[in-house]
Order: structure tokens, then C-alpha cells, then sequence
């Protein structure tokens, strides 16, 4: 059967019989099969027909099964989840050979009606989705997919991990091929060897000849088949990139020995056996590298089990996690964990946290109150009401948090990507120049060796990985010990910091204040308390809850209401029957045009002042304690080189009292929300880089306006909505954690960095004059890439090891 051109679409070779011509845009096109077809017209058609200059595939073909959409709506429907503006779907797509191919599907999706937003991360071939379900279903986002070549299904750990374990039995097969011929062409390489220095007979030679280049051949062209598809790819669309030098690299070496053996020459097949067996190495390592990387999520989403009890009146029905609905009820048995996030409907029960939160000791968990998915159930048996459905639970949300910030790019990196850009050109001139130099002044030989040495020892690949790789393990690494950063940028910005500025109340304390006095004026105790505790109802401050826990357990009565209007920073305001209560600081009250008496209390710890209408009532007195680890978390910072400042609401001698203690260089009292934004934004125009660590709901103004943000509300939604670094448990060790690693991430990214420089510096001269062979080079090369990975992975041991995800 004779074999035309390559496909236009997928690039495989068309057998006569299955040829499909087709005349689109004035020419004519070969297609191996009509859904090539199909989709070489969908993509052009949509103005996008740029995909097909800008590829870089390493290998041709589409996944088996392309064009075939298996799922049906009520299939796709446990994968989808509700988002504020619609619905989102998560996808694992098959066939993503190349940048191009992301390019393609994003803003293929993002052209449909009904779709907001399309991204797919190269590294996992996942794809998320983010639709209108009204104006377009599931299946019609499958079936669009399909439509362009590649196989679309829905994402969960099972399908990932059945795909990345396809992808590594394919390199594993390449690569125990290469070394297992290759030993067999060592063989015959000594022999020849040997008769080079001690004699042989030619005919003997030509055999044994004939024989490694036999060898030889496999290895070349299906071992090393990705490297020459991938150089293909890089010349059609004038791109060269890595694997157009090892594979010029490769066929030179094996090209000029095929000419010796037809010429009765000197062979050098060995050569461009091991080029390719030593880069396979280099491969595999990096791979396993990657996954070590990301263990750490993946071990915080293989906490939530995948089958859970639901009840049903009565009795009980086993289920897919992924079918759980909001408002189920889950019957959890001691020794098994929480599939998705509820609140308890029986308790109480004792529950181990320590995956999630990091917390040692078992925690008491009552009726009501909420528990996290991953979590263990210890003590008894208990019925959870579901509040969020498997897609939207806590580890779900950090899951995709996590694989946000190892997508997102560190500035640092923009340095690399410029000189790995011209790096490969200039790589390809200096080769050209080193076999002309060489073979006008040696032997013909003498040049092609040399400049398969240039080839193959230029290393974009180091320059390349210096700094994703850097990022990926210290994100898995900060991931494995309850640190979420948002971004590669964020891992960069939070290295550079310079200073850190903390809140006091919950932040810097424990937020749990305590009522240590109470001064009314003109009323009773009991009554200025009531007014205070009636006007703070249903507010979630931590003076609110000091106050409100001082009315409980002093017997004071508080009229159940609808909660007042909170002023961030303020206070609260409040219109009952008895007319406007306002409760919180001095300012607040006079701002309303309320006079205070001209008396101190004498105090510094924290006031507030309550008034009904016009007239002061007077003020009560709470005092919080210092929250655990939040000394040695500042000496930290400040070994670490990050000046400290203590931003409050209260007054300055309240602050002073905290502060200085701590040995915080700079205290500022009596701030609002905006004077703190205002503060750190001076900081900022003279050249700081501030982090500020709040509680995300006063300080979100702060927070927006700081190099970093960080809040302290735990595992919570605003934490992880809000927040540039996230801490799955308000613990300021972990800020000092996070900016030491980042410190660390930085000094690593640079080190590889330099590395990268100075090896192809030194490598490259060498090979040019001859010092260095081709099978050296192409070691060297693979261990350029080994160091920069080994290096990298340095970074998991940065951190103090903590029982947390």
C-alpha cells in the first residue's frame, strides 16, 4: 500500500485507499480520514487557523477515540459544580501534544456561546470551563471538543493518573529499548574498538559494522522518535526549540555513519545511541522529579474517600462521592473521613484534623458546628448534613488552588524565556561555523563529531526548567505543610518582601477577647451590657463575640434581632424600638456627633464605647491575649531581614502594650481600614514590599493594597477567595514558614539560573575545540537538566515537617 503525504490535520501518514481531498480557503488539502476533515474545517472556520503554523507536536496522531464524545448530560452532570456566574466543568483532555494545542482549545471553547472562560494547564492536560448551562449543555462542550481531534473526559484523580501512567509506560518502553540495544551496540562498539588499535580483519569489520547500525536504527527512529517528530515540528513552524538540536544532533551522527559504512569509513553509531538513551534518562528523571513535586496535593485530594454512605429514610445506601448533593445527609462511622464539607446533625464527636489543619490533638466537634472534608471521624458514629458538594469542598478548593499557582508564571522566568528564544538559532549558527572551521583544517570526520558535540550540548532545556521547576516543588512543598501560595508571581513577590505588617485583633492576639471591666454612666451594668450585646447580635467580630459571651455567662438577656449594619473598622449601628444603638471605638461615636465625657479609664487595653441616640451610655473594657508562636514568628521575620509594624484600629497605647513586648519596630494606633491601605501604600511608593497579615474581612482594603496578602481566617472561604497566601490554619509560624521558603525558592531559582549560564558558557567552547565527544556532551547535557531538577528539589526540605496537608 503506498503512502501519500501526512494528514494536513493530525500529521499521520494517509494509506491511498483512506486518501480525503478537500478544496477549503482556494487550496487543496489531504485529510487521512473525514474527521480530520471535519476539524481542519471547524478550526479554520472559526479563525483560528493559526494553530496549525504554531504547533509543536513531538509526536503525530490523534488519542484513540478522537471525534467520539462518550458522555451523555446526565453522565457529565456529577463533574459539574455551580460558580456566581453560572456553572464549571472540569475536563482531562487526550491528544495536548504542544503549547499550540492549549492555544487551540482555549480559544476554541472560549468561542462558543454560553462559555465565559476556557483554561488548560499544560503540565496536567486539565481543562476547566466556566459556562451559562442555560445557553449551552455539557455534552455540547464534549462534542465540540471532539470535534477538533481530541478525546474529552471528565476529570477526576482516577482519569489523571490513567493518563499520566500511559504517558510514563510510553517513555519507560522508549527508554528500555534504547538501553537495551544500546548494550548490545557496546558490544559490537569494543569490538571494533579493539580492532582499531590491534588489528582486524575487514571483512569481520564490515560485519560487525552492519550489525550496529541495525542496532542502531531502532533506537533512532522509535526510541528517539519523539525528539525528531518534535524538530520536525520546530522547522515547519519556525520554531526551533530543543529537540530540533538533539535530533540534528542525532541524524548527523547517524546520517555520516551510514555514509562510512556504505564508504568503508569509520562509524560512530554509538554516538547517536547514547545521545538518545542519556536525554531519555534526563526525561524520566524530570518526570519523576514532577510528581514527587505535586505528591503532596495529591495526597491531600486522596483524603476524601470516593464512596460514602447516604441515608435514605432509614437506611443507608452506598454512593459516589461525586453524587453527593447539597442538603444530603452522610452517615460517617468512627475511623472513616469526611467525604465533602457539612455541618454535624448528631454529635458530639471527636474528629483528627491534623491532615488538614495541621492541629496534633483530637478536636471536639458538637451538633451544629462545621467540619472539613479530609478529616477523620474517631469517637462515634454521626450524621453530616452536606453544605458543599465534592467539587466545591475544602480540599477540592485547594487542590485547584495549588495547580493555579504552579501554572502561573514567576516574573523571573521572563529572563529565561527571552534568552531561550534566540538561545537555539544561535546555538545552530555556532555548529554550522564549527564544521566549516573544522573541516577545512581536519579531518571531515574531526567536524561532523564536533558539531554534533555543539548540538548536543547546548541546554535551553536547564534554562527552561530553572525556574517552573523551582516553583512547582516549593508550592507542593508549602502545600504538604498548610502554605498555599496563589502563584510562581506571589512565590517571587514574597521572597522580595522587606516588610511585614500585621493587624492586632485576631491576628497578633488570639481573637478572643474578654471583658475585663465595665464603666456605664447613668445606667447599670447590666443594662449598658444588654444595649452593647443587643446591638452586636449576629456579628462575627471578635469584640462582638467577647461581649456577647460576657452577656451569656452573666445572665443577661439578649432580645434575639436582626443583626445592625457593621462598619469595618468602626463599629456597629443599630435601629431598634428603642431607637439608633451605636457600639464601638471613640471616633465612631463622635463622627455620629455623640460627645464622650473628658475622663481616661486609664487603660490600654481595648475600649468600646456604646451610646443610644444621642447620649453616651459609657464603655466597656476587653483585654485579648497574645496569640501562641507570635514572638518567635516575628524573630524569625526579623532574622530573615523583614522590618515588623503593628497596624490597629485601637488606640496607640493599646497597640504600644502588644507591640513592643513582641519587639514590633513600628506601631501605628487608631487607624482605619482605609488609613491602613493609605499606610502601606506609602510604604510601597518608597520601595518597600509589604506583606500584610489581617483577619481578610476589616483589613480586605489593606490586604488588596500590599505586595502579599495574607489572611488568618484559616481554612475559610474568605481566605482562600481573598487571600495571595493562604494558611489552612491561623498559625503565624506558618507566615514566617512561608517567607523563609520563598527566600529559599528564590536563592534556588537563581543558583539554577547561573548554573544554566556557566554550563553552556564552559560547554560550548569545549565542544567547539574538540575537547568534549558527542556521548560526553549529551551526558552532560542530561545532567545540566538533572542538576537543575536535583537542585530544585532541595526546596522540599525547606521547611519544618508538619502533620498538615
Amino acid at each position: 500500500m503506498s503512502v501519500q503525504d501526512p494528514c494536513d490535520h493530525c500529521g499521520l501518514p494517509i494509506p491511498e485507499a483512506d486518501l480525503v481531498v478537500d478544496h477549503i480557503q482556494g487550496k487543496d488539502h489531504r485529510f487521512c480520514c473525514h474527521g480530520c476533515q471535519g476539524a481542519y474545517r471547524i478550526i479554520t472556520g472559526s479563525g483560528l487557523g493559526d494553530f496549525y503554523q504554531r504547533r509543536d507536536w513531538s509526536e503525530t496522531g490523534l488519542p484513540q477515540g478522537a471525534y467520539e464524545n462518550l458522555y451523555d448530560d446526565a453522565a457529565l452532570q456529577a463533574y459539574v459544580f455551580p460558580t456566581t456566574g453560572g456553572a464549571e466543568i472540569s475536563l482531562l483532555l487526550e491528544g495536548i501534544h504542544c503549547a499550540s494545542c492549549v492555544w487551540l482549545n482555549e480559544k476554541y471553547l472560549s468561542s462558543l456561546d454560553g462559555v465565559h472562560e476556557a483554561r488548560v494547564n499544560y503540565g496536567t492536560h486539565r481543562a476547566r470551563v466556566q459556562f451559562d448551562p442555560a445557553r449551552v449543555r455539557p455534552s455540547e462542550l464534549f462534542d465540540a471538543i471532539a470535534g477538533i481531534g481530541y478525546l474529552p473526559r471528565p476529570y477526576s484523580a482516577d482519569n489523571a493518573q490513567l493518563a499520566a501512567d500511559r504517558e510514563r509506560r510510553s517513555l519507560l518502553t522508549r527508554f528500555g529499548t534504547a538501553v537495551f540495544l544500546s548494550m548490545q551496540l557496546m558490544g559490537y562498539s569494543l569490538a571494533l574498538y579493539a580492532g582499531y588499535f590491534q588489528g582486524m580483519d575487514p571483512k569481520a569489520q564490515t560485519i560487525i559494522q552492519w550489525f550496529a547500525g541495525g542496532v542502531t536504527t531502532p533506537v533512532v527512529f522509535y526510541a528517539g522518535w519523539p525528539f525528531l517528530t518534535g524538530a520536525w515540528r520546530s522547522v515547519r513552524n519556525r520554531a526551533p526549540n530543543m529537540d530540533l538540536l538533539i535530533g540534528l544532533g542525532v541524524l548527523a551522527a547517524y546520517g555520516y555513519s551510514v555514509y562510512a559504512l556504505i564508504a568503508g569509513g569509520e562509524v560512530f553509531f554509538d554516538t547517536a545511541a547514547m545521545i538518545v538513551t542519556l536525554i531519555l534518562a534526563g526525561r524520566l528523571f524530570e518526570g519523576a522529579a514532577r510528581r514527587q513535586a505535586g505528591a503532596g496535593v495529591d495526597r491531600l485530594l486522596r483524603l476524601a474517600p470516593s464512596r460514602c454512605k447516604r441515608w435514605i429514610g432509614s437506611a443507608t445506601e452506598e454512593i459516589d462521592t461525586s453524587q453527593v448533593q447539597i442538603g444530603d445527609r452522610l452517615l460517617i462511622s468512627p475511623g472513616e473521613r469526611f467525604p465533602v464539607d457539612g455541618t454535624l446533625e448528631t454529635g458530639p464527636t471527636e474528629i483528627d484534623e491534623a491532615a488538614v489543619t495541621g492541629e496534633p490533638l483530637p478536636v471536639t466537634r458538637n451538633t451544629g458546628e462545621e467540619v472539613l472534608s479530609g478529616t477523620m471521624n474517631l469517637a462515634s458514629a454521626v450524621t453530616l448534613c452536606v453544605t458543599h458538594p465534592a467539587t466545591e469542598s475544602f480540599i477540592a478548593r485547594v487542590s485547584r488552588l495549588v495547580e493555579e499557582a504552579q501554572a502561573r508564571q514567576a516574573p523571573v522566568q521572563r529572563m529565561a524565556d527571552q534568552v531561550a528564544a534566540w538561545f537555539v538559532p544561535c546555538v545552530l549558527l555556532v555548529a554550522c561555523a564549527t564544521a566549516l572551521y573544522w573541516g577545512t583544517t581536519a579531518d571531515p570526520t574531526l567536524a561532523v563529531l564536533r558539531a554534533v558535540a555543539v548540538l548536543v550540548v547546548a541546554c535551553p532545556c536547564a534554562l527552561g526548567l530553572a525556574t517552573p521547576t523551582a516553583v512547582l516543588v516549593a508550592t507542593g512543598a508549602a502545600a504538604e505543610n498548610g502554605i498555599l501560595f496563589r502563584g510562581g508571581d506571589i512565590l517571587e513577590k514574597t521572597g522580595r518582601l522587606t516588610t511585614a505588617a500585621f493587624d492586632k485583633t485576631g491576628t497578633l492576639t488570639r481573637g478572643k477577647p474578654q471583658v475585663v471591666s465595665i464603666h456605664p454612666l447613668g445606667v447599670s451594668e447590666s443594662f449598658l451590657l444588654q444595649t452593647a450585646a443587643e446591638a452586636e447580635w449576629g456579628a462575627s467580630h471578635p469584640l462582638a463575640q467577647g461581649i456577647l459571651s460576657a452577656a451569656r455567662e452573666r445572665g443577661v438577656k439578649i432580645p434575639p434581632t436582626q443583626g445592625g449594619t457593621v462598619m469595618p473598622g468602626r463599629g456597629v449601628e443599630k435601629r431598634t424600638d428603642r431607637g439608633v444603638l451605636r457600639v464601638g471605638s471613640a471616633l465612631f461615636l463622635q463622627e455620629a456627633g455623640i460627645e464622650l465625657p473628658q475622663h481616661d479609664l486609664a487603660t490600654d487595653a481595648t475600649e468600646v464605647h456604646i451610646a443610644q441616640n444621642e447620649i453616651y451610655l459609657g464603655a466597656i473594657i476587653l483585654n485579648d491575649l497574645i496569640r501562641p508562636g507570635a514572638t518567635d514568628c516575628l524573630r524569625r521575620l526579623q532574622k530573615s531581614g523583614l522590618n515588623t509594624a503593628l497596624l490597629t484600629g485601637d488606640r496607640q497605647t493599646t497597640g504600644e502594650r502588644i507591640g513592643k513586648p513582641l519587639g514590633i519596630g513600628q506601631i501605628e494606633g487608631g487607624l482605619s481600614p482605609e488609613q491602613k491601605a493609605r499606610w502601606i501604600e506609602t510604604q510601597e511608593k518608597n520601595g518597600r514590599k509589604v506583606i500584610m497579615v489581617g483577619d481578610g474581612i476589616n483589613d480586605a482594603p489593606a490586604l488588596s493594597t500590599a505586595s502579599v496578602g495574607c489572611a488568618m481566617a484559616g481554612g475559610t472561604d474568605i481566605a482562600l477567595e481573598t487571600s495571595d497566601l493562604v494558611l489552612t490554619k491561623p498559625e503565624l509560624g506558618r507566615v514566617a514558614d512561608a517567607v523563609q521558603l520563598a527566600q529559599k525558592a528564590l536563592r534556588i531559582i537563581r543558583q539554577n539560573l547561573f548554573w544554566a549560564f556557566i554550563y553552556n558558557l564552559t560547554a560550548i567552547p569545549l565542544a567547539i575545540s574538540g575537547n568534549l565527544a558527542p556521548i560526553h556532551a549529551a551526558g552532560a547535557m542530561a545532567l545540566s537538566s538533572i542538576c537543575v531538577v536535583g537542585n530544585s528539589l532541595r526546596l522540599k526540605r525547606a521547611l519544618p515537617r508538619r502533620t498538615s496537608c
